[in-house]
C-alpha cells in the first residue's frame, strides 16, 4: 500500500528542481549536476521508502533531508549568484519603509546596550542546538513523531531556500551598515556570534528569515505534542525572533514572512499526521472489509 507524497518531499524537491533548471539555464553545469544529483537521489529514496514506513529505506529517505540541507546551504553561496547575481536588499529595505515605517534594526539602535547585545547573541546562537537537538531526538528517541516533524521542518527549508534563490540578500548589517551609529556594543558572546555568522552565512540567506520560521515551527510542534516544553521554549523562540532584527541580520519583512512560513509548516505537519493515521488504519483494516 503506497503512501502519498509528503509535503516536504514536494517542497524540497521543487527547490532542487528549480535550482537545477536555473543553473542549467545559466550555463553552470557543475553546480547543476550537484543539485540535479540530489534531486535524483531524493526521488530514488522516496520510491524505495514506499516499501514500508519501518524499513531501512524509509529511515534513509528521512535522513536524506538533513544531509542534503548541509550540502546545499554552503553550495548556494556560488550557485545562487550564478542564477540571480543582483542582491535585492534595496527592495527589501523599501518594503520595510513602505509597510512598517522604516528599518527596525535602525530604530532599535537607540536601545542597544552591551547586556542586551550579549542576550540577543546568546539567543541567536542557540538556534542551531534547537534544530539539531530536535532532529536527533526524533531520529533516535521519539521516532513515532519523526515523519510529522520532518514534514513541517523541511517544508520550511524547501520553501525558504526557494526564497533565497528568488530574493537573494545579505541583510542590513552589510547592505546598510552606514545607517547605524556604529558596531553594536557587546562582549564575548557577540564577538563569537559575529565569527559564526561570518563563517556560516552563504551570502544570500536573508529572505525569508529561517531563524524565525524554523524556531516558531518547533515551538508550534511542542504546543501540539509537549505543552510543558512549549512554555520552556517560548522565551528562547521570542529571543531568536527579536535577535534577527536587533543584530541587524534581517529586515522586518523577512521575519513576517518567516512567521507565515511557520504557519505553512504547521499545516504540512498536520497533513502528514492525518495521512499517517489514515495509512495505518488502512493497513489494520483491510480494504476488502466494508
Amino acid at each position: 500500500m503506497r503512501e502519498r507524497m509528503r509535503p516536504h518531499t514536494i517542497a524540497f524537491g521543487l527547490y532542487l528542481a528549480a535550482m537545477t533548471a536555473g543553473l542549467l539555464a545559466h550555463g553552470s553545469g557543475l553546480d547543476a549536476g550537484l543539485f540535479g544529483g540530489l534531486l535524483a537521489l531524493q526521488f530514488w529514496l522516496t520510491r524505495r521508502a514506499q516499501l514500508g514506513p519501518h524499513t531501512p529505506w524509509a529511515v534513509a529517505a528521512d535522513a536524506f533531508y538533513p544531509v542534503a540541507l548541509n550540502i546545499v546551504f554552503p553550495a548556494m553561496a556560488a550557485a545562487i549568484p550564478a542564477i540571480h547575481p543582483v542582491k535585492v536588499d534595496t527592495q527589501l529595505f523599501a518594503l520595510d519603509a513602505r509597510l512598517f515605517g522604516g528599518n527596525w534594526s535602525e530604530r532599535l539602535d537607540a536601545f542597544a546596550t552591551p547586556a542586551l547585545t550579549e542576550l540577543m547573541s546568546g539567543c541567536y546562537m542557540l538556534f542551531m542546538p534547537l534544530v539539531y537537538g530536535n532532529l536527533l531526538r526524533y531520529f533516535f528517541w521519539q521516532r513515532e513523531r519523526r515523519a510529522s516533524f520532518l514534514a513541517g521542518l523541511f517544508t520550511v527549508y524547501g520553501v525558504g531556500f526557494l526564497g533565497y534563490m528568488l530574493v537573494p540578500a545579505v541583510g542590513p548589517y552589510i547592505a546598510f551598515a552606514r545607517l547605524f551609529k556604529g558596531p553594536l556594543p557587546g562582549g564575548a558572546l557577540w564577538q563569537l556570534n559575529q565569527r559564526m555568522v561570518a563563517f556560516g552565512s552563504n551570502g544570500v540567506d536573508v529572505f525569508p528569515s529561517l531563524h524565525t520560521a524554523v524556531s516558531v515551527y518547533i515551538l508550534a510542534f511542542a504546543w501540539r505534542h509537549a505543552r510543558r516544553e512549549f512554555w520552556l521554549l517560548l522565551p528562547l523562540v521570542l529571543g531568536i525572533c527579536a535577535s534577527t532584527i536587533y543584530l541587524r541580520y534581517h529586515y522586518l519583512i523577512d521575519v513576517i514572512c518567516g512567521l507565515l512560513l511557520a504557519m505553512l509548516a504547521v499545516i504540512a505537519c498536520v497533513s502528514a499526521e492525518r495521512a499517517g493515521r489514515s495509512l495505518t488504519l488502512r493497513r489494520v483494516v483491510p480494504e476488502s472489509i466494508p
